[in-house]
């Protein structure tokens, strides 16, 4: 078996008790390019003659660069993948070979943001994301370049699966709050839909005002795999409604801090909250995100490690991995799931910090991979 992964932005490969990188050459000739222009122009923006005129430029420094790897998919011998390169970004083939000339363009522009990707031989379904914060669904027909969106509205859509005979496409939804501004308030609880593509009809599978319903996935079975964490709007307490409305705007002003101290800790790594030890702290305590989420990734990981797990989970045990029979019954299978696909005999998963496989017994460590997620097993 072999199992592709993406970890830190980049395509790794699993196969034969050995891990390695597949590169980018899309990613390796994008930053070649920037530097050789960067190189052509040097001598007209540097130096005290260009100072003196006012043409200066600062250097773009190469590891600024963004060369994210969003989406993986199998297609024939080779695999699909969906890059951004900083505003731009597009989808190439590529060989398990390492070899530049092994890698082809599907599509690319300057505004385009795809995101994962599942593919059922020419269909590719992918996660198509605007500015306006709405992802959707679209559908590429190879070998044409152009797409169909098959889902609408303030909504986001993510995670498409194909059932095993291609009928249906299955994907994880939930509409978007507003403000009057029109600004991102909060998203609705994740529940699970199919689209047919023969009758072009769109239903709810699964969907609850208490939990999230995440990563879909059909065995040949016809179990309905999927992840389940609690809804944190479920997880806050009411209270007493006369003392919320006086602690309102003490909240208010806590939550601004904690929103700008969070935003500077991810963008600049560093925490705004001063006294003591407040950046050994943040440090410390290795706060990660993964697709805009905070993961406290240390608190969990002692608290799963003193519930003895041999290879600690960096989420939450409340986020698991259920497989659903045709009869409804669920089956809690693995706990602190990140990320997950099935494979002959069992399944493998991402608990945030390795990537395990699970064939009835004991689960056998693949990798050491943090936040390692897209698992897609090639049998």
């Amino acid at each position: 078996m072999k199992l592709l992964y993406i970890t830190g932005g980049k395509i790794w490969l699993a196969e034969n008790g050995s891990n390695y990188e597949l590169p980018s050459y899309r990613a390796i000739q994008y930053k070649e390019t920037i530097r050789q222009i960067q190189e052509s122009k040097e001598w007209k923006t540097s130096g005290q003659g260009a100072l003196f005129m006012g043409l200066a430029e600062a250097r773009q420094d190469m590891q600024s660069l963004k060369a994210v790897v969003c989406g993986i998919t199998p297609y024939e011998d080779e695999f699909l993948y969906t890059i951004r390169l900083d505003d731009s970004g597009g989808m190439y083939r590529r060989n398990f070979k390492e070899k530049p000339e092994m890698e082809g363009l599907i599509c690319s522009g300057n505004d385009m943001r795809l995101g994962a990707i599942a593919g059922h031989g020419d269909r590719i379904a992918a996660c198509v994301e605007h500015p306006d914060g709405t992802c959707h669904i679209g559908l590429f027909e190879l070998p044409r370049s152009y797409y169909n969106e098959i889902t609408a509205g303030d909504s986001v859509e993510t995670a498409p699966s194909w059932s095993p005979d291609g009928r249906l496409l299955y994907f994880t939804t939930c509409g978007i709050a507003r403000d009057q501004s029109g600004r991102h308030a909060a998203y609705s609880p994740k529940s699970i839909a199919s689209y047919n593509i023969h009758t072009e009809h769109m239903e709810t599978v699964l969907e609850s005002e208490k939990y999230d319903y995440i990563a879909p996935k059909i065995d040949e079975a016809g179990n309905l795999w999927y992840i389940r964490q609690p809804y944190k709007a479920t997880e806050e307490d009411s209270g007493n409604i006369l003392l919320d409305t006086l602690l309102f705007p003490v909240r208010m002003v806590k939550a601004l801090g904690g929103f700008l101290n969070v935003f500077s800790m991810r963008y600049g790594g560093e925490s705004l909250r001063s006294g003591g030890n407040a950046k050994s702290k943040q440090k410390s305590e290795k706060d990660l995100f993964f697709e805009g989420n905070l993961i406290h990734a240390e608190q969990n990981r002692k608290a799963n490690q003193r519930s003895g797990e041999e290879y600690p989970a960096l989420l939450p045990h409340s986020r698991v991995l259920i497989r659903r029979s045709p009869d409804g019954t669920e089956t809690v299978l693995a706990k602190g799931v990140l990320d997950y696909c099935p494979c002959t005999g069992g399944f493998v998963y991402s608990n945030g910090s390795h990537i395990l496989q699970c064939t009835g017994g004991k689960p056998v460590s693949l990798a050491k991979a943090e936040l390692a997620c897209r698992l897609t097993a090639i049998e």
